[in-house]
């Protein structure tokens, strides 16, 4: 018995590699356009009182870290601690 593919509607679609970093390419686009946002509230929203120069300095180095993916899961870094 032939089973046709509509029979699978979550059939998982293979993607061509251009279509997959356009993809790509889109979500690192989203991703530093909400960095950006985060910045903006950082620098704009928070009272100056609260957060010191060198908290902000300290912030602005791990948002620049997290962008360039220089950092690592919470729960990576717990289990290096541990060892």
């Amino acid at each position: 018995m032939l089973i046709s593919s509509s029979c699978f509607p979550f059939k998982r679609q293979l993607m061509s590699e251009s279509a997959l970093l356009q993809e790509l390419k889109m979500l690192r686009e989203r991703v530093d356009r909400i960095e950006r946002i985060l910045e903006f509230l950082v620098d704009r929203l928070l009272p100056e009182e609260e957060m010191s120069e060198d908290d902000r300095e300290a912030l602005r180095e791990a948002l620049e870290e997290h962008r360039k993916g220089e950092t690592i899961l919470l729960e990576e870094a717990l289990k290096r601690l541990e060892e």
